[in-house]
């Protein structure tokens, strides 16, 4: 079945990603199996607080990483060879999710935009681990649950979302690639890059939260906005038009970008309420660059995938020269 076929290539990524992974020695866990690898099994330790990112410690702690607590628990030697390879548990665990709430994830996503979904998510636990996860899933939970605001009415009038509001791949990608670059370079130590990794995860979180209220201010603003007009000439125009703009739907982008950087904040990503405001401003001015672009130059080949992009990426370096500016 399609449903067994997806499932099976799912698998086949993770695995894919778990075998390669080691060659990233900037990664936490693939720092965690090198050091493993090389080092005799009867020494290894399992430590319960890491347990989520599957790391083995040693005796002594990594260069980048702290050292393990003291309370790390000695695993026997003979059981070391039944425990999952440390860089395989995080995708492990994502493709179990996956399969169970496949059913659930089918009305939002084809089938495949479930197969990238599934990929996106593998590499976000694994490069930023299960907080960089949990806010993809925020932001994805948002998207959804707001484009189906009076799905009823938005299709009768011509101007919901096609296939019902599922995501396709190039769905996946447009909204969620800039993201998961910032994720990846977050988990490289500090010095190595000219960002740091904080800014790099407000630039992260920036993304996400761009897009969130990207898609808050269009579905609100459908389903809701009692006057619409083109955001560069003022002039009416019909709910559902490229570049247009309400006063209901530019209100909800504040409230979109704002909860998935709160809930960024409290997952731990970003810190305080200045990197709050930041990755919210980020995103609520990345918002109405994209309504500029979709009354002025968005036609023939730039898609709406291609708009998302540049959106994301709008929203992840204004919160990165923002940091700048504020001394983050």
């Amino acid at each position: 079945s399609d449903n067994m076929r997806s499932f099976a290539l799912n698998i086949g990524i993770a695995l894919c990603l778990c075998i390669h992974s080691p060659a990233l020695g900037f990664l936490p866990t693939s720092q965690a199996l090198n050091r493993a690898l090389l080092t005799p099994k009867s020494a290894l330790h399992f430590d319960k607080s890491t347990a989520a990112l599957g790391q083995f410690h040693t005796g002594s702690s990594l260069s980048a990483f702290p050292r393990p607590p003291p309370t790390a628990l000695a695993i026997p030697p003979s059981l070391v060879p039944l425990l999952p390879p440390p860089a395989l548990v995080p995708s492990l665990i994502n493709a179990a999710l996956f399969y169970a709430l496949q059913p659930k994830l089918s009305s939002s996503l084809t089938p495949s935009g479930l197969v990238h979904a599934f990929l996106l998510s593998a590499l976000l636990s694994s490069f930023g681990g299960w907080t960089h996860w949990s806010v993809g899933v925020a932001y994805f939970a948002g998207g959804v649950g707001v484009t189906r605001f009076r799905m009823e009415e938005k299709e009768k009038k011509g101007i919901a979302e096609g296939r019902g509001g599922r995501r396709g791949p190039e769905n996946v990608w447009g909204s969620a690639a800039v993201a998961l670059v910032c994720s990846m370079l977050s988990a490289a130590p500090s010095g190595l890059l000219p960002l740091s990794p904080a800014v790099l995860r407000l630039a992260f979180v920036s993304a996400f939260a761009t897009k969130l209220a990207d898609t808050f201010a269009s579905e609100i603003g459908k389903g809701y906005g009692r006057t619409t007009f083109l955001i560069t000439s003022f002039k009416r125009v019909p709910p559902g038009t490229e570049g247009a703009v309400s006063a209901e739907g530019t209100a909800a982008a504040a409230v979109g970008g704002g909860l998935l950087a709160g809930a960024a904040v409290a997952l731990g990503v970003i810190a305080g309420w200045r990197s709050w405001l930041i990755a919210t401003g980020a995103a609520f001015f990345a918002t109405n660059v994209e309504s500029v672009i979709g009354a002025t130059i968005q036609k023939g080949w730039m898609t709406n995938e291609v708009v998302n992009f540049v959106n994301t990426l709008v929203g992840a370096v204004t919160a990165a020269v923002l940091a700048g500016r504020w001394g983050l």
